[in-house]
């Protein structure tokens, strides 16, 4: 829900702070979470009580400290450790471990299109997955798509600026917008041990983009020198000259090393190399450039076979499909991807904002775009007399940086071989069904479907994180809803219980449904378990004691000790199920990110339209993944969804609804 009546940054003053919840509240809740996942193991549970009940004894002068920290900060007492701890001291590669994906739906109108010489049929056993096919050749469509994808999001830029963004709002009220302010111009910056963050006047008010070609970087000028927006012609002579110089140079054997890879793997790694590389003048001359651009654009020369795969798509979009890990700056907080055919995609750094921001703008983005026709022979607006000015944005390698390269090449191809994610495409009902005949809330039903998918793929329960917006307040970002509660749990054996009826299963059902809505409303008004449990644990560990304090005794110390370093505790917030829902979309096919535990895990996002449910699932491949199974896991899923529609229509739903919330 969007105002049109207040400006974009009107109403943050207005905005409550994250609250610091109680600890009887936190200890209450996270001990009612880890039941179903403790099961009958009575010992365990008995165990895991004690040392909270001993935490909550002794853990006040921790919650002193979080609310005299809070007074000392300008807008939440969460921001700042988890920007650091949840994102910047993440070592692993961002590429699949951390940058998410979205894929937007192709233009019908595309032409010229490349095709796979040998093209896969409906007969072909990899059909359904597609393949990314490199043509090495780039196409007139593709360039002009580009184009108004630039554009188009330049648009949007402008409404930030302006602060002409209409307030976003839910029926709590506005919700805080400071997340569109760090799409445009942001780069994270590789240290070691822990990244930044760059986002300044000279990056945000830059008149330059990232075109990147075969790992070579361009800036391109998309507004004149007295700060006019350039038109179409003009842009798409300038991307056709960045073209055409890197296919001269690379048949001259004179293209840079591709430094783009670097962004792709370890982040020590990547940090090391930046240190080299910004020894030299010129290289500091790059990286600047690099980090005073709006937003990069990835010119590939790849395409889906067969043509309009969205898992091909996606495939591309996430990794590059032929080169692993090249052709992006995977730094930039937006990257868009178009390949051959004019298929776009876009990757996003995920600290600074994040993935439901630029979900935002790139709806709007293609829904603008898709109502500009692309026609073939069909001059655009072009500035007369117009002459290109490439810029070319060159490395300075030695043999170390070049080792570093090649390492981090061999470790992106492994992640890749290592990741299976797909889209999975659910059409046989929406959230018009599920709300109107099943009388349950959409985002339950997808949670009650994706844990018992889990359940009869694995045999076993799964800690679910499910990303909850805390945006109602300054500067918030999100709250875990463990979504596994005892209800949802009983739902799960309900359902798997040959002997029970469908008007228990569907009573379970509602139960848990009832329940869910109930931990997702707690957790968007700052009430969940983790993020406090977070704040505790870093009061301990940074916060000094407070003058009024008394000295810690050794019991103290241990029962904090003990409650943080409980296996129970750890084993819960190992999410073999990361979930995130997203707004009904037209216009994204795709949306992906990659689970965030080793083991029989899934990172899964979904889109609830009116008719149909949207999946983008990923998760290791089984030698890696220990039993990962995406392909089994989505013909699970698949049965299931079919069996809650069985069980809904079979119990008389919305009349036995009403009775079961009793």
């Amino acid at each position: 829900m969007r105002s049109e009546h207040a400006t974009m940054l009107s109403e943050q003053g207005k905005l409550p702070r994250l609250p610091i919840p109680t600890l009887s509240q936190t200890i209450e809740r996270y001990l009612e979470s880890i039941s179903p996942l403790v099961g009958n193991d009575k010992d365990a549970l008995a165990a895991t009580t004690r040392k909270a009940h001993e935490f909550l004894k002794v853990g006040e002068r921790l919650q002193q400290r979080l609310k005299s920290y809070d007074a000392t900060q300008e807008n939440s007492w969460l921001e700042k450790w988890w920007l650091e701890l949840a994102y910047l001291s993440w070592r692993e590669g961002l590429c699949i471990n951390s940058n998410y994906w979205l894929a937007v739906a192709d233009d019908p109108r595309a032409y010229e299109l490349a095709a796979a010489s040998i093209q896969l049929l409906p007969s072909d056993e990899g059909f359904n997955m597609g393949r990314v096919w490199d043509s090495g050749e780039y196409g007139e469509f593709q360039v002009r798509r580009a184009v108004r994808f630039i554009q188009r999001t330049l648009d949007f830029k402008e409404l930030v600026d302006t602060d002409r963004l209409p307030v976003d709002r839910t029926r709590a009220g506005p919700l805080c917008m400071s997340q569109y302010k760090c799409i445009f111009g942001m780069t994270r910056i590789p240290r070691m041990g822990c990244d930044e963050l760059r986002q300044d006047e000279a990056t945000t008010q830059s008149h330059t983009i990232l075109v990147i070609v075969q790992d070579q970087i361009y800036a391109v000028e998309v507004y004149d020198s007295a700060g006019r927006r350039k038109p179409n012609g003009d842009l798409e002579t300038e991307l056709h000259a960045v073209i055409a110089d890197v296919v001269m140079r690379a048949g001259q054997g004179e293209l840079d090393a591709s430094v783009t890879v670097l962004t792709a793997g370890h982040r020590d790694r990547w940090a090391s190399a930046y240190a080299k590389l910004e020894q030299q003048p010129r290289n500091r001359t790059t990286l600047n450039k690099i980090q005073e651009s709006l937003f990069a654009v990835s010119l590939d020369t790849t395409f889906s076979d067969p043509l309009g795969s969205i898992n091909a798509h996606q495939e591309n979009t996430k990794s590059h499909g032929t080169q692993i890990g090249h052709n992006r700056w995977y730094d930039k907080c937006a990257n868009y991807v178009v390949d051959r055919n004019g298929a776009v995609g876009y990757i996003g750094e995920h600290s600074p904002c994040d993935a439901l921001i630029p979900a935002i703008m790139i709806e709007y983005v293609s829904k603008a775009v898709a109502q500009e026709p692309i026609e073939r022979g069909v001059l655009v607006p072009q500035t007369p007399g117009y002459k290109t000015r490439v810029r070319r944005l060159r490395f300075t390698v030695d043999d170390e940086v070049q080792d570093m390269i090649r390492e981090a090449k061999d470790e992106v191809e492994r992640t890749s071989r290592a990741s299976c994610s797909r889209q999975i495409r659910f059409e046989m009902y929406g959230s018009d069904w599920i709300k109107k005949t099943a009388g349950i809330g959409p985002d339950a039903l997808a949670q009650v479907a994706l844990q018992l998918t889990y359940y009869r793929v694995h045999g076993a329960l799964a800690p679910v994180y499910e990303t909850a917006s805390t945006r109602q307040f300054l500067h918030g970002r999100t709250e875990t809803v463990r979504s596994l509660t005892p209800q949802v749990a009983q739902c799960v054996y309900t359902m798997c219980d040959a002997t029970t009826t469908p008007r228990d299963r569907y009573t379970a059902l509602v139960r848990a449904a009832t329940k869910h809505q109930e931990m997702l409303r707690t957790a968007s008004a700052g009430q969940g378990v983790d993020r406090h449990i977070f704040g505790l644990r870093m009061a301990y560990n940074r916060l000094d004691p407070l003058p009024s304090e008394s000295a810690m005794t050794d019991h103290e110390k241990r029962a904090i000790e003990e409650f943080f370093e409980d296996p129970i505790l750890a084993r819960s917030t190992t999410f073999q199920l990361s979930t995130s829902g997203l707004f009904p979309s037209r216009y994204l096919t795709h949306t992906g990110f990659g689970c965030v535990a080793p083991e029989r895990a899934y990172g899964i996002n979904y889109i609830i339209e009116s008719n149909r449910i949207k999946f983008g699932v990923e998760g290791k491949t089984a030698d890696v993944g220990n039993g990962t199974d995406v392909e089994l896991f989505e013909t699970t899923l698949r049965q299931t969804l079919i069996e809650l529609k069985l069980v809904c229509e079979q119990a008389g739903t919305r009349s036995t609804a009403k009775q079961s919330r009793l």
